[in-house]
């Protein structure tokens, strides 16, 4: 073949030509989308599902690694008696800028123990102290205190009395707060644990019979806490589980919960062999119970001969937690915590509700949250949910390890791919001093698409060794005007191989970014979808696997610092040799669009993925300041030379 420039088939068709395109621009996991329901096959299949049903709720929720609650010392005050029911005012310090507000209702007169419900009140106007046709809080409280249970309605965030932070958060404090691991859905799950915590340890309550109950959010935020607390043995979820929708709230739908399909109806099954009651409609997203998600649901409870405790009752009516629904849930938790049977409803008492004022805290209501408040509460938080990110509890090795799996379950990605092919070669070129490959790059059954270019110098031919290079932008900027740049030939000096790689929304394609079928302004977006970021970490783990499966037996992964937190997370999960320029990197990295990570604080983020790869074959080059300071400390392998000399 004859020496001759470079004349590169142009990338852009493959942007636009469904055939060639990269589908992660216009696939999406979101929203109203049918899933369909997963059977485990046996019952160690089903704890294994249930474990990381868990595993990846507690990831969500910012509990990975922990935080560590303050002590318990509930405030009970104001004690009342309303129409047999005493009343008294619930307030427990969570966390340091995080309260847990509400009420406690148990009979006037009682004797002994009694069994316990949790009552979450999901998204009615006035929360727990809501009262309408519809639905509401109140009257389930007051019969069922009446009908011997101990029971606690507390406020979910920006509630009534917990009023320090809105509910629903603007964009912006919203994705720095995801970032550092702190959520509505991780604050609201903290809460319900801690409601757990007092109800338990009531003296008045029997820890041994605790269920929950509430409908739409306050349904999901039942099986929630059921999924986490094996304390919680009975839940009743209603009008809520639905394959074919999901929650519609950032208190319902953390970050990264809902990545790689992760139903309601696994986190409902995951709750199995306990007892459960799901109440459903026409009238909304339940309306396929009766013949799809019940049935399923038994299939599961099956596999523990358990059948009998899914129990569910269905008719014409909309989205509600109202009278007629009341009256079976009632009589259910009589059979399930009581152990009488009371027939198959327990009617309602025509008694008047409480007024609000006879709830709120102090009989007045509550002010609502105000940018100042969200601020402090903000700040305290963010300390809370990043405290231990640097807590090597004097083992080093330990940390990383553990670090680097939650770092896996983040970013779920591949390392242990197989079967990576070159969808398409566009051609080989001679170049002085060696050749030239343009080429397609994805794993089986993805749809992605990497482009890469591949450098072969003459004189190592049959070298074993290989370079993984991700570009800033594209590959052609590697060839001026078809002949070689100095970074080019730079690199066909080495004794290796290289393969340049356009990262997701790089290069020739990354103009599809522009209009993708996700909106990243939706928070819920956050919930379902793998990040930017996660997909370009995975584009170079794929990268490394190709050149693995290509029989290199030496392979080296560069990181230039414009794509360095990539390469770091990619390299922490590998292993591989790995060496990074970090010059001019700094944590602002994380507000650029394609390096924006959720939970990434809870890690560290730029620092703690460095520290990830201490000891680890990586050479750390172009490093500064307080950063360097911390890889001396842990006898990282820093260097002064380039990252050309380095490889």
């Amino acid at each position: 073949m004859s020496e001759e420039k470079v004349k590169v088939i142009p990338w852009e068709y493959g942007a636009k030509e469904a055939s060639f395109a990269d589908r992660r621009y216009f696939e999406t996991e979101y929203g109203v989308y049918p899933y369909a329901a997963k059977i485990p096959a046996n019952q160690e299949e089903h704890r294994c599902m249930r474990d990381s049903v868990i595993r990846r709720v507690r990831l969500s929720a910012g509990l990975e690694p922990g935080v560590e609650f303050l002590p318990l010392e509930p405030k009970v005050t104001a004690p009342r008696n309303v129409d047999g029911v005493t009343i008294t005012d619930v307030e427990i310090q969570t966390l340091p800028g995080l309260r847990l507000t509400g009420n406690f209702f148990t009979p006037e007169k009682f004797t002994g123990k009694l069994p316990a419900i949790l009552c979450p009140h999901g998204h009615w106007n006035k929360g727990r102290v809501d009262h309408k046709p519809t639905g509401g809080v109140i009257m389930r409280c007051m019969e069922l205190a009446r009908l011997g249970f101990a029971v606690f309605a507390y406020d979910m965030i920006g509630y009534n009395d917990n009023n320090d932070m809105p509910h629903r958060w603007q964009k912006e404090p919203l994705l720095e707060a995801y970032f550092n691991g702190v959520s509505p859905f991780g604050l609201q799950t903290a809460n319900s644990m801690r409601a757990v915590d007092f109800i338990a340890s009531h003296p008045a309550v029997d820890p041994s019979r605790i269920g929950c109950t509430g409908a739409s959010g306050g349904g999901s935020q039942t099986w929630f806490i059921g999924l986490l607390d094996p304390r919680i043995k009975v839940v009743c979820p209603v009008c809520m589980l639905s394959l074919h929708f999901m929650g519609g709230c950032t208190c319902e739908e953390g970050p990264l919960l809902r990545t790689r399909g992760l139903t309601s109806f696994d986190m409902v099954a995951a709750i199995a062999p306990r007892p459960i009651l799901l109440p459903g409609v026409t009238g909304d997203w339940t309306n396929l119970n009766p013949d799809y998600e019940v049935p399923k649901l038994k299939e599961i409870y099956k596999l523990y001969h358990a059948e009998e405790n899914v129990e569910s009752f269905f008719y014409d009516d909309g989205h509600n937690y109202n009278q007629r629904t009341r009256q079976h849930v009632y009589a259910w938790f009589v059979r399930q915590l009581q152990g009488r049977d009371a027939g198959e409803i327990i009617p309602e008492s025509t008694d008047k509700v409480p007024a609000p004022e006879q709830l709120w805290h102090g009989g007045v209501k509550p002010a609502e949250p105000t940018e100042e408040t969200f601020k402090k509460s903000y700040e305290q938080l963010k300390k809370v949910y990043t405290a231990s990110a640097f807590d090597f509890g004097g083992d080093f090795l330990l940390w990383q390890n553990s670090r680097t799996d939650i770092l896996r379950q983040m970013l779920e990605s591949d390392k242990t791919t197989s079967d990576v092919v070159f969808r398409v070669t566009h051609g080989n070129w001679k170049l002085p001093g060696g050749e030239a490959w343009a080429m397609v790059v994805s794993r089986r059954e993805t749809g992605e698409i990497i482009n890469t270019f591949r450098l072969r110098p003459a004189h190592a031919m049959d070298s074993e060794n290989a370079i993984c290079y991700p570009v800033e932008k594209e590959c052609m900027e590697f060839f001026n005007d078809g002949g070689k740049t100095a970074v080019t030939d730079e690199l066909f000096k080495l004794n290796a191989h290289t393969y340049l790689a356009e990262l997701f929304a790089t290069g020739a394609t990354a103009a599809n970014v522009n209009n993708p079928a996700r909106n990243d302004d939706d928070p819920l977006d956050a919930a379902c979808n793998d990040s930017y970021f996660c997909m370009r970490v995975q584009d170079i783990i794929t990268s490394v696997v190709l050149l693995k499966e290509r029989k290199y037996k030496n392979i080296t992964l560069a990181g230039i610092p414009a794509n360095a937190p990539a390469v770091l997370a990619a390299s922490a999960l590998l292993g591989c040799r790995t060496v990074v320029d970090l010059s001019g990197v700094d944590e602002s990295c994380w507000n650029e669009k394609f390096n924006y990570q959720p939970l990434m604080g809870k890690l560290g983020g730029l620092k703690g993925l460095a520290l990830l790869n201490v000891r680890r074959n990586v050479i750390f080059c172009g490093v500064a300041g307080e950063l360097k300071e911390a890889l001396q400390a842990h006898n990282a392998n820093i260097s002064d030379k380039t990252l050309m000399e380095l490889l």
